[in-house]
């Protein structure tokens, strides 16, 4: 099969060794370019961009563990596949080259068949995540420009028909009808501002989490009490739904290494998507259980629940079931607390709730 779309490197110092490997990698289609020594293959990986280098480990100047852990500092050809070429077949040699990420480790000398499979197997497997990287930008930037003029048009149009209607002196309206009409302007006013704050929160994670200094600090903090900061944020958000009688709480002290307010966030998110895709007299019900390193809150509702593909697709931007109901936010809930909870070293899962519904597990460290 002609490959003449790939482009390969090769960083090999021993000459007859490179020139062989170009001859080989040219007569099956590919475009190849060689170095001699691991600052030349840096240099021309950032020229060409190659779709997959070949890798000596013993070579001057920089040898092939410093040439792939430069690669994996340069943002664009740090997934490009790599594989180590090397003399020495010990274990530990092995090890340490799939430690650091290697797409595979070729032992020379090198049957050229196994090679050429390695080399078609690893771009094929390359070609196939990029599909889906693309996959996923069209997804999110489908969704954006659905859900963002959505979201803010849907509450701008309630704001200015009601006060339209409010402000028209041809229109009388009594007190009952005026009180209904400033309620649903606040209603849309309050949607909207808790649109601009779950998007101005949402980078604010982003920009937190990349913040060496800041991270470092955050995972010092601890949460006391969290028991009673639970139960606080569910009452809040049943309330919000007027669905106090629809709470069951079944929970039990713990204190947990998480910054209070992020644990708040979580909770408060997870919670009000319980409630947002169930309905009146269905119960939510929270529950907590400890063991001897994680408290796990298990939030279960009986409302539409998740499946299989949606499960899958936690992201900004996506909403789940939006053909089958109306929903109101950006989709940012689930993707703030998914990431916050992978940066205190906790585990979410979101399972079925059978016969109906879902059932969202959280665990965090314990604080002892």
């Amino acid at each position: 099969m002609m490959m003449r779309k790939y482009n390969i490197l090769v960083i090999e110092d021993t000459k007859s060794i490179r020139e062989e490997l170009r001859d080989i990698l040219t007569f099956e289609g590919m475009q190849v370019f060689t170095a001699e020594n691991g600052q030349e293959g840096i240099d021309k990986a950032k020229e060409h961009l190659p779709d997959l280098i070949l890798c000596d480990i013993m070579m001057p100047v920089k040898d092939g563990f410093e040439v792939f852990d430069d690669i994996q500092n340069i943002n664009n050809i740090k997934q490009t596949p790599f594989i180590f070429l090397t003399a020495k077949a010990t274990i530990e040699n092995r090890r340490e080259g799939m430690i650091l990420g290697a797409d595979d480790y070729i032992v020379k000398p090198f049957d050229i068949d196994l090679l050429i499979k390695s080399i078609k197997s690893r771009l094929y497997k390359e070609k196939k995540r990029k599909q889906s990287e693309n996959n996923k930008l069209e997804t999110l930037q489908h969704n954006i420009s659905f859900a963002i003029p959505h979201e803010l048009l849907t509450p701008l149009n309630g704001i200015i028909g009601l006060s339209g209607l409010m402000k028209n002196p041809e229109i009388e309206i009594d007190e009952k009808e005026f009180r209904y009409f400033a309620s649903g302007i606040f209603d849309s006013g309050h949607r909207l501002l808790s649109t601009f704050q779950k998007f101005i929160y949402y980078t604010e994670v982003e920009l937190l989490l990349n913040n060496d200094k800041r991270k470092a600090s955050l995972k010092e903090e601890i949460t006391e009490k969290g028991e009673q900061e639970l139960e606080v944020q569910s009452q809040i958000i049943a309330q919000k739904f007027n669905r106090e009688s629809d709470i069951k709480l079944h929970i039990k002290p713990f204190n947990i290494k998480i910054n209070s307010v992020h644990f708040e966030v979580i909770v408060a998110n997870i919670v009000d998507n319980a409630f947002k895709f169930s309905n009146k007299g269905d119960n939510v019900i929270i529950k907590v259980e400890l063991d001897d390193s994680h408290v796990h809150i298990a939030i279960i509702d009986h409302g539409v629940g998740f499946n299989e593909v949606t499960l899958s697709q936690i992201g900004a931007f996506t909403q789940f079931n939006r053909s089958k109901m109306e929903q109101q936010g950006l989709g940012l809930g689930l993707i703030i607390s998914k990431k916050l909870i992978n940066f205190y070293e906790g585990e979410m899962s979101i399972s079925q709730n059978k016969p109906k519904g879902s059932c969202v597990k959280l665990s965090f460290l314990i604080a002892k």
